[in-house]
Formats: C-alpha cells, structure tokens, sequence
C-alpha cells in the first residue's frame, strides 16, 4: 500500500467512526422517548421529532428512536380532527442534554409551543405542564 493511500485511510477511519458513537455536530443517539401533551381537548398522534416517530400516551408507551442532536422539528396530529400542530418554539437538542441518557421525553404544552427533559429512568410530567393542564380543566 502506498503511503498516500495509508495516510487517507488513517484519516478516514477514525472520522467514520466518530459519526457512529456521537461524536461531531451531527451526533445520532437512540434512545427510549415518550411524549407528554398537557392540552386535554385532544390526545395527539403521529408525534414526530425530525420524522421519526417518539411514543406518547402521557409517557406511557415508550419507543426507541434515533435522536440527533441540533435544530429539531417536531410535528403531530389531534385525534378528533385533521389539525396538525407544528411547534412554534425553536427545540435545539444539545449532546450534553442526551450524553449518558436512557430516556427523551418530549412535552407538548397547549400553545404548541414544546420543551425536551431527558432522564435515566421513565420520564415524568413537567410541573409547567400540570399546572396548565389543571388550569384547562377547570376552565370547562
């Protein structure tokens, strides 16, 4: 092998291996997710985060999802109409947020507005979220 071929080998590996154990801007991990949605009017579905589905259920019902770290889009539907939601805050998910991690859970609020909590074990309802959640109950 000539050493021109050897040194481009020697810088390709290890760069190719870094994007397979989340290292480098576009960092990829899988992990357990589930969904919280604190609007009781509907229950969502089809909840999507950069197109993959996440569970839901109130954090019942978990999934393994690829989650990357930057810039998230998150999208899903209402099971009593046809309305999609597509949240209206900028989600940035940071490696430091998910480094060591088993659990993402992501949190729908009622003004479509979404925040991300991660955890070792099953992910809790935010407080922010009960509150509001009580709050609309008690409105009706």
């Amino acid at each position: 092998m000539n050493f021109k071929k050897l040194a481009a080998l020697l810088v390709a590996v290890p760069v190719g291996l870094a994007g397979c154990v989340g290292v480098g801007p576009n960092a990829t991990y899988s992990m357990g997710t589930t969904s919280f949605n604190y609007d009781p009017s509907y229950n969502p579905y089809m909840i999507e985060l950069n197109g993959y589905t996440i569970g839901g259920g109130f954090g019942k019902s978990t999934m393994v999802s690829p989650i990357k770290v930057g810039l998230q889009k998150v999208v899903w539907g209402e099971s009593n109409s046809y309305k999609m939601h597509e949240a209206k805050n900028q989600l940035v998910i940071s490696k430091e947020q998910l480094k060591g991690k088993k659990y993402l859970a992501l949190h729908i609020y009622p003004d479509d507005t979404v925040e991300v909590t991660t955890s070792d074990s099953l992910p809790d309802p935010t407080e922010k979220g009960m509150k509001w959640r009580e709050q609309l109950r008690n409105n009706k």
